[in-house]
């Protein structure tokens, strides 16, 4: 018979596995961009001119720009 767990456990469970990826995102990554050479370089090029590299994520992508164009003919008819 399978133990069931208790919604407490549950909670824990989950509390404990966001905890983690919070301490990976925050704590781990920032380490590891300022302690390799040619990451912390990048990170400081990218800050010093103002770069957000997250902006620049799918601009490359032609599918992107034919989905706006489709989306643009669409929705102005």
């Amino acid at each position: 018979m399978k133990k069931e767990t208790s919604m407490l456990q549950k909670i824990g469970k989950l509390t404990a596995s966001l905890s983690v990826c919070l301490v990976f995102v925050y704590v781990f990554l920032p380490y590891l961009t300022e302690s390799v050479g040619i990451l912390n370089r990048m990170s400081q090029y990218l800050e010093s001119n103002g770069i957000d590299p997250t902006r620049y994520y799918y601009t490359d992508v032609v599918q992107v720009k034919e989905a706006e164009n489709y989306l643009k003919t669409v929705l102005d008819q």
